[in-house]
Formats: C-alpha cells, sequence, structure tokens
C-alpha cells in the first residue's frame, strides 16, 4: 500500500502538469464560445450617434423660425406683427386681356402681386402694393422676409430675399 501512495501522487501531479502546460497562464479552462447574437450587447437605434444637424450660416431674416407658417392662409397670420422687413408674392392676372396681348407675356407664370411692408408697420395696409413680372421683382435683400403665396392665399415659400 506504501508504493500506491506515491504512484497515486505521482500520477495526480503529472496529470495537473499536462493540464497548465496546455495553456501559458495555469488553469486550463476551455474556451467559450457564443452562439450567434448570444452574449454580444446591440445598442438600441435610438442611441446611434448621429452627425447633428446644421443651421445654415446666413438666416439673416430668420426664415427659419416661421416655417411653421408653410400651409396656413394669409388672412390667419398677422404679417405687420413680423418683424423686420417683409415681402409678400402672390400670383396675379391682369384685368385688361388686351394689355396682356400687347406685353406678350403669359400672365400665369410671371406676374405676381408684391406687397411690401416697412420693418416696424403697424397697420394692417402694405406699403407698396404692385403687379411686377417676376423676373423684375427689384433688390434681394438678405434681411428681409419674403413669403409667397399660391393663388388661393396659402403660404408656399418662406426664405430671405
Amino acid at each position: 500500500m506504501i508504493r500506491i501512495v506515491p504512484l497515486f501522487a505521482a500520477v495526480a501531479a503529472l496529470s495537473t502538469l499536462a493540464s497548465c502546460a496546455q495553456r501559458p497562464g495555469g488553469v486550463y479552462q476551455p474556451q467559450f464560445q457564443p452562439r450567434a447574437g448570444q452574449g454580444q450587447y446591440v445598442r438600441p437605434e435610438w442611441q446611434r450617434p448621429a452627425p447633428t444637424p446644421v443651421i445654415p450660416p446666413v438666416d439673416a431674416c430668420r426664415s427659419r423660425l416661421y416655417a411653421g407658417l408653410l400651409g396656413q392662409h394669409e388672412g390667419a397670420i398677422y404679417i405687420p406683427g413680423l418683424p423686420g422687413r417683409k415681402r409678400i408674392l402672390k400670383p396675379a392676372t391682369l384685368e385688361d386681356s388686351d394689355i396682356e396681348q400687347v406685353i406678350g407675356i403669359d400672365p400665369d407664370p410671371f406676374l405676381v402681386e408684391v406687397r411690401d411692408y416697412l420693418p416696424d408697420q403697424s397697420l394692417y395696409a402694405p406699403a407698396i402694393r404692385t403687379i411686377s413680372d417676376r423676373l423684375s421683382l427689384g433688390p434681394e435683400f438678405e434681411d428681409r422676409l419674403t413669403i409667397e403665396l399660391d393663388i388661393d392665399g396659402y403660404v408656399q415659400d418662406i426664405r430671405c430675399a
């Protein structure tokens, strides 16, 4: 029985050394192989980083502030209450059809009714109301809010011009 104990101790020591020799760090542990998608953190779509939206560098008349007016009727907007210079463009037609033939311009796409408002105008009356050709609207001002209406008076476009 004395011979069995040293033999048993020798076998135990060799098996321990053999298992330690398979792994350089010491104790042998099997490599964990996860199934597809198991144990991996998946970031939700709403937490994924997104680039910061860039505001255009020049918006002197703050036209982006009034983007909520798109689709509104002009009667529902207190236009003199908007700060700064304003101009409203609305499609127009001439009442006298002979003048249209003399000028030679089709009134539908080119003629617009132009209403200019002064910066601190408090009355609901335009300072200047003219019918003009769209190609010759006059000077462009970066700080002037231009509101373009459709034929029925609904806001179609808001920009600085």
